[in-house]
């Protein structure tokens, strides 16, 4: 169970979000263009799952590896080399994250201070405003598993 938590966390999660998503959608569209009337709060609802499938998009790229990057660079270091210029690159990028995670932390315990909701749903837009938080979470997570992974990669190919 942990081992699929761990491998389809992000992917479940999108799946979930873009389903509901499109289903809100697709009845919006069917109750403008069939019945004449329309749903106030699922555009609204559907962009907030659209943040929130954003955020936690970059922490499944994170997870896959496939995220950008400049590999011309790399080439001129040995492999070791390489991955330890891998591991600093991951480790770089968890800092950006955590930095984004310390910020975003303090507009979202001020939002929740201040009782901010949208405007159709009444959702208080902390939990809307948690989602770079918890994206950028997710992303150091996955960084720190990669740096693990590359650095354990060199002594697993000098025991073989």
């Amino acid at each position: 169970m942990l081992k699929f938590f761990d491998e389809h966390f992000e992917e479940s999660f999108l799946v979930a979000l873009m389903a509901v998503m499109t289903l809100l959608i697709g009845v919006q569209i069917f109750m403008r263009y069939v019945l004449g009337a329309s749903l106030s709060w699922s555009e609204e609802l559907a962009r907030y799952f659209f943040i929130w499938m954003t955020y936690v998009g970059i922490a499944y790229a994170v997870r896959r590896d496939a995220h950008i990057r400049v590999t011309m660079f790399t080439g001129i270091f040995s492999i070791r080399g390489q991955v330890y210029l891998r591991a600093l690159t991951h480790i770089i990028f968890a800092g950006f994250a955590a930095y984004v995670m310390y910020q975003g932390w303090f507009l979202v315990e001020k939002t929740f201070r201040f009782g901010q909701s949208s405007a159709s749903l009444g959702l208080p837009m902390g939990i809307v405003y948690l989602a770079p938080f918890t994206g950028f979470l997710l992303v150091v997570v996955r960084l720190a598993q990669a740096v693990v992974m590359e650095l354990r990669a060199p002594e697993q190919g000098e025991a073989e």
